[in-house]
């Protein structure tokens, strides 16, 4: 059984296996990346994990593929990208706000044909779609999100998060957190660099970040340091969940990285990844 609580999709039971894909940002390979993991794995859970536009040429086919998967039943998570388009159509942002200046005018201009106004973007379907997801999936071993949450037993607690304010002095919301955070999410220490340990009690899946920037080290002096674009990451403590990061970084630029189609990652019941589906590793 699922249910909503602030943004978040609850399921009391967990799945066998769970897909998770984020940040596609238009790629076409990557839909194709998905179709064959799914035929792979028939009985996972297919779990997307936000920024479906800005970047690449085919958002529209990515947005009516995902409108379909979720009438399967698949989970459509929310990134900070479908929600700055969001902010455009709710007048809460301008044209020379951050979303165009992320992608925003080429994404109105392949779903539209045009620089769509806000009213036109409300009338839509694209509209009626990203507005209804969530931008949390949590289950009794997993919590799938765009970005982050605190990883710390206040993880699910919004009033945890207000005293945080981010680089531009907005204060960090719960919401705004978990589509947004980056290295406060990351580290313990942003200093020193000291990964955070997960307290959560439950495995944590985000994209967001391409997993190339993520470096640091463990507080016992092991370190991670920042590598090639598609490997996936997982940051884990003995006797803790992990923490795994996916972007494979789709929102770079595409004529350096032509194939760089993201990670489509196959996890267990128990948070353990089983499998990784990448243009390199799988479309030889």
């Amino acid at each position: 059984m699922t249910k909503y609580f602030q943004q978040t999709l609850k399921s009391d039971s967990d799945a066998s296996e769970y897909i998770f894909i984020s940040d596609i940002h238009g790629n076409l390979e990557t839909l194709s990346l998905i179709d064959q993991a799914l035929a792979d794995h028939p009985e996972a859970q297919l779990v997307t994990g936000g920024d479906y536009v800005d970047g690449r040429d085919h958002i529209k086919d990515v947005l009516e593929y995902l409108m379909k998967k979720k009438e399967q039943g698949a989970i459509i998570i929310k990134g900070n990208h479908e929600q700055m388009l969001l902010n455009f159509a709710n007048h809460e942002e301008h044209q020379d706000g951050i979303w165009f200046y992320n992608g925003g005018k080429e994404t109105l201009k392949q779903l539209f044909g045009k620089v769509a106004s806000p009213e036109e973007i409300q009338n839509s379907k694209y509209y009626e779609f990203l507005s209804s997801l969530p931008m949390m999936y949590e289950t009794p071993n997993y919590i799938f999100v765009h970005a982050g949450v605190r990883s710390d037993e206040h993880y699910d607690d919004p009033s945890a998060y207000a005293h945080v304010l981010d680089v531009r002095h907005h204060h960090y919301t719960y919401d705004f957190y978990r589509i947004w955070a980056r290295q406060n999410y990351w580290y313990s220490d942003q200093e020193q660099k000291i990964f955070a340990h997960n307290q959560t009690g439950k495995t944590i899946v985000t994209g967001h970040t391409p997993t190339a920037r993520i470096s640091g080290q463990y507080d016992n002096g092991k370190t991670i340091n920042s590598s090639a674009l598609n490997p996936v990451k997982e940051i884990k403590y003995d006797n803790e969940p992990g923490r795994i990061f996916t972007d494979g970084g789709s929102h770079s630029d595409p004529k350096l990285y032509p194939h760089n189609d993201g990670n489509v990652v196959v996890l267990d019941q128990a948070g353990k990844i089983k499998q990784v589906y990448n243009y390199e590793n799988t479309l030889k």
